[in-house]
């Protein structure tokens, strides 16, 4: 360690200064002569830096307090010699999760989204954290990091998805008692989600837009951009989609959402069924032989599925052409927002439904007794969107858009 200390011109001793026995040390001397690290924001002290010149003392501290440090919790808070840890709680419900999804039980988007909430919890609390010593203040302090991460309505979803994971403890008898959360860890109100969506607008596309977004697609976007409209698929829907879900004469789309079960009959416009036949057409081979079924293959035979529920090539693609074009502000999940919509301008909710594959509730006895519905009701819907379109788009003649009209195939 180096340090001095000179004489002033008045006589007067300065202060010594310290440094780092080398730059990688973790820890950074104070003003104050102590060792300490920021974290978060905050400091933290580990000893004096008088008789520890080296850091091996403050070193040692700062390894065994870091989780503490990085979880926000004081110095000195310890888990117990024995119980059940925050890692150990979350892989008992992802193994129990995972069950389910291999009974084809669970949505594959749906695990993922598990295993993503389990992820933030070990990273946050530690991964040998007691979950029997978490108090009210952690998750307070973890409701506020989550609220810097994501929005109002994402922040419901996630601390329901937290709350299910500690209610499975002590389900599976894994934790003698449930967890006392506090009044730190609700979700936002139902006002505040109000708020947001209103401070956000409508999360919707106008048809000048969508077609902005065409006309600067690659062929694959292309292709998911119609779907999206035409039949009301999401993200997951387009990147898990199979080449046997186009009939062979691609009239038709028959694929069941992937989170719901319920199997979906689409009509589909010749917009539509062409972009399908491109893509095709240019399709790479896949560099997985996995994806041999799928209909959607990359430039470099990768496939849309990707690592997270958001089927994050979908996005990235997405995001890209929207730059492109200049529509900014929309998510490619908000063509499926636009579908329903619009959609229900054709005055046939149960069509709408059975296109976006949505559960009927528990007191929707209507939907239970419903046993299909009919072609001409399906193709009525699609047909109403398809002249949202292409008619108010703005330049060509009214014939011509009636004769647009009649572009769905079927």
């Amino acid at each position: 360690m180096s340090k001095s200390s000179s004489p002033s011109r008045s006589g007067k001793a300065t202060k010594r200064k310290y440094r780092k026995p080398h730059p990688d040390f973790p820890l950074t001397p104070h003003p104050t002569g102590r060792w300490c690290k920021k974290v978060k924001g905050k400091f933290y002290f580990f000893g004096r830096i008088e008789g520890d010149e080296n850091g091996d003392a403050a070193l040692a501290y700062w390894l065994k307090e870091k989780d503490n440090a990085f979880a926000g919790r004081p110095l000195g808070t310890k888990d117990s010699d024995s119980g059940l840890t925050v890692a150990e709680l979350c892989n008992h419900f992802l193994t129990f999760k995972q069950q389910l999804r291999d009974a084809d039980e669970l949505a594959k988007s749906t695990f993922d989204r598990y295993y993503s909430a389990c992820e933030f919890l070990v990273q946050r609390f530690g991964k040998q954290r007691a979950v029997e010593g978490l108090r009210p203040n952690d998750f307070q302090n973890l409701r506020a990091a989550m609220a810097k991460r994501w929005g109002a309505v994402a922040l419901a979803n996630e601390i329901q998805m937290v709350r299910s994971i500690f209610r499975y403890g002590y389900e599976a008898e894994l934790l003698d008692k449930p967890i006392r959360f506090g009044p730190g860890f609700k979700k936002p109100s139902a006002k505040t989600i109000r708020k947001t969506r209103t401070v956000n607008g409508p999360q919707m596309f106008t048809p000048e837009q969508l077609h902005k977004l065409l006309e600067h697609s690659t062929t694959n976007m292309r292709a998911m951009i119609l779907l999206a409209i035409n039949a009301g698929l999401g993200n997951t829907d387009l990147a898990a989609m199979p080449l046997s879900a186009v009939d062979g004469d691609g009239k038709w789309l028959n694929y069941a959402r992937a989170k719901t079960g319920i199997m979906r009959r689409i009509p589909l416009w010749q917009e539509t069924a062409e972009a399908i036949r491109n893509v095709i057409a240019e399709r790479c081979n896949p560099a997985d032989v996995a994806d041999n079924g799928l209909l959607f293959i990359g430039r470099r035979g990768l496939n849309y599925i990707g690592k997270t529920s958001k089927s994050y090539r979908v996005t990235q693609e997405f995001e890209r052409v929207a730059q492109w074009a200049g529509v900014t502000g929309r998510t490619f999940y908000d063509c499926r927002r636009t579908f329903q919509t619009i959609g229900e301008g054709a005055n046939d909710l149960a069509a709408v439904q059975a296109i976006m594959g949505h559960a009927a509730g528990n007191s929707d006895m209507s939907a239970v007794y419903r046993q299909t519905v009919s072609d001409d009701r399906l193709q009525a819907v699609v047909h109403h969107v398809h002249s949202w379109l292409f008619e108010s788009a703005g330049d060509d003649s009214k014939a011509d858009a009636e004769q647009r009209r009649f572009k769905v195939v079927g």
